[in-house]
């Protein structure tokens, strides 16, 4: 009976205790219930307003449910992630990397700097030429397709005749030192490249030019006869006559100004480090800040000089420089791989023959001897085996994209059967392993420069030569000699060499039988009456389709006569580091033309909103 009464009391008192349990909780809840009514009073009796003030904003939060306040979460955050694609696609994905200003640009050169000067360095080293084109400004420039625009020319007009050029300057460009360039600049820079006293390897080109000051900004130019490639000569680089007025020309090469110059493009002289012997080993340019065309991005470019290209490369392997002026075909594969750097390929205005001089070697005046020489050089070899593809086969003088130059030629492909069926036609029989005709032994002695690639190209033709019987004789010659002991005396009997034809195709200086002798460069010695007549008519007529024609007319004459073997045009390789942006450059006549959109290089970069 007891336990029974002891079951019964539990049982009460859990019974209360869960009566008082949920008491005491439906009494919270009603509390909580009303102190949400009363905020929500409170909210309205604060603010007639239907918008909620700020106070009232953060007390927002507390009059929600649970389940509300999740349910606002959610959404907030559906909210926001809506809001980071529309930003994303709208705004984000459209900004880009744009140039920025600042920077240093370090390349290296092989060689070392002596006339900075645009009327002077265009004989000497190709680091002369660099720094020229760089400092100093011409009437007109090339742009990057190689067509010719106003630079310190704000226009010029051309009379009907073709016989006067008349050039209307910028007024807002001045050269570095703050003095303004005018018309007396101009013709300064005309008349020192003409005056003998000077030396300028130029003058020959600008004979027979008059110069006519029209007032400060205005200039005249008259020629005796039409000239189609006159304007190229209004490229060249004016000098500060305020400066060099007063150095008499005999002692030009003595100025101070050919190492400090002064000019008026984009980059001006900073500094300059030399050795004890005297010769430059670095050279500082700053960005010219009031320049009058567009200012450059990169504040300085720092040129860095090495004695040969062993030395170089490893100066841009070991990020001394940030490029390289040139890349010899030699170490190509050595930079195919590496993907710190860019190589630009740049085609380029030159091409490589084998130019034959008769004078010094009357076999090579019979024209089968030569044609069976042609026949036996692969030129596909070459490309491929020593420049490692990086050039054009050609089978004329005249470079594809320039004027006259045609596909439908006489060529002379690879074919020693031919070369020997010709030789053998002309009574050369063999005598061992070479040939000969009446106890004479064909012999020929083939001339090149110390340069990897050009005696790589002379081993090979003196093999695919011995192959057909003839005996080759190698002479190499030292850069430093080649033009004053080989070209300009004439000194060879073939001579394996490249040549840079320029902007234009005026091809005078090149086969006109007057330019045999140095200065000029018929480095075959070649003379033709009717392909004179074709030149000299050509380069006076302003009408590009009949210069067109003349020119493929002349081209044929030549390759007929066939003065020398034309193997082919080669790339120009230019290493730069991934860092250095902005390089648009293609095609080059000139070494010095990698810098010619020198203004669009940039290194540093911003984002910038495509819209």
């Amino acid at each position: 009976m007891g336990s029974i009464l002891k079951v019964l009391f539990d049982l009460r008192q859990s019974i209360k205790s869960f009566v008082i349990f949920w008491h005491d909780r439906i009494n919270k809840l009603l509390k909580i219930s009303n102190q949400k009514n009363l905020d929500k009073k409170m909210v309205a009796d604060l603010n007639g307003k239907k918008t909620p003030n700020w106070k009232q904003f953060k007390r927002f939060p507390k009059t929600l449910s649970q389940t509300e306040s999740l349910l606002v979460k959610i959404a907030a955050a559906l909210i926001i992630v809506s809001l980071a694609f529309v930003f994303y696609f709208d705004f984000w994905s459209k900004l880009v990397d744009a140039p920025k200003n600042g920077g240093e640009f370090t390349e290296g050169l092989v060689g070392s700097p002596l006339y900075i000067n645009p009327i002077l360095s265009q004989s000497y080293a190709d680091a002369d030429m660099d720094l020229s084109r760089l400092i100093f400004s011409g009437l007109l420039k090339y742009n990057e397709k190689l067509e010719i625009v106003p630079d310190l020319a704000e226009k010029y007009e051309i009379s009907a005749d073709q016989k006067t050029y008349t050039f209307y300057l910028k007024q807002n460009a001045k050269w570095h030192d703050g003095e303004k360039v005018t018309a007396a600049d101009v013709i300064f820079t005309i008349q020192s490249i003409q005056n003998p006293d000077f030396k300028s390897p130029l003058m020959r080109s600008y004979t027979g030019i008059v110069t006519e000051k029209v007032d400060d900004y205005t200039v005249k130019f008259t020629i005796s006869e039409p000239y189609a490639a006159f304007l190229n000569l209004m490229t060249v680089g004016l000098l500060p006559q305020h400066l060099w007025n007063d150095i008499p020309a005999i002692n030009a090469r003595l100025a101070v100004y050919n190492q400090k110059p002064i000019g008026s493009g984009p980059y001006k002289f900073k500094s300059l480090i030399k050795e004890k012997s005297g010769i430059i080993k670095a050279y500082t340019l700053e960005k010219n800040k009031e320049f009058y065309g567009k200012v450059p991005y990169i504040d300085k470019i720092i040129f860095k000089f090495y004695p040969d290209y062993e030395n170089a490369i490893s100066g841009l392997t070991n990020k001394e420089v940030q490029s390289l002026g040139f890349l010899p075909k030699a170490y190509l594969k050595k930079f195919m791989n590496k993907r710190d750097y860019n190589l630009y390929n740049l085609e380029m205005a030159q091409y490589t023959a084998v130019f034959f001089n008769d004078k010094n070697n009357t076999l090579l005046d019979n024209a089968k001897i030569r044609q069976a020489l042609a026949y036996a050089v692969d030129k596909n070899k070459i490309i491929d085996d020593i420049l490692l593809g990086q050039g054009q086969k050609i089978d004329g003088p005249i470079l594809p994209g320039f004027l006259g130059y045609n596909t439908d030629i006489k060529t002379y492909e690879y074919d020693p059967k031919k070369a020997l069926e010709l030789l053998a036609a002309d009574g050369w029989v063999p005598d061992g392993e070479v040939l000969k005709k009446n106890k004479q032994e064909l012999k020929i002695k083939l001339t090149t420069v110390e340069q990897d690639e050009n005696i790589k190209v002379a081993n090979m033709i003196k093999d695919f030569w011995n192959a057909i019987g003839v005996n080759v004789e190698l002479q190499i010659v030292s850069s430093d000699k080649i033009e004053s002991e080989v070209i300009t005396p004439r000194n060879y009997q073939a001579l394996l060499y490249g040549e840079i034809t320029g902007y234009d195709s005026d091809l005078f200086p090149f086969w006109h039988s007057s330019q045999r002798v140095a200065p000029g460069v018929n480095l075959a010695n070649y003379a033709n009456k009717k392909v004179d007549q074709l030149l000299s008519e050509a380069r006076t007529s302003s009408d590009q389709s009949a210069r067109e024609q003349k020119y493929k007319e002349m081209q044929n004459l030549i390759i007929d006569d066939l003065p020398a073997v034309f193997l082919y045009s080669p790339t120009y390789t230019y290493p730069v580091s991934k860092n250095i942006k902005g390089i648009s450059a293609q095609k080059i006549a000139t070494p010095s033309d990698r810098f010619i959109d020198i203004e669009n290089f940039y290194i540093k970069t911003k984002k910038k909103f495509v819209g």
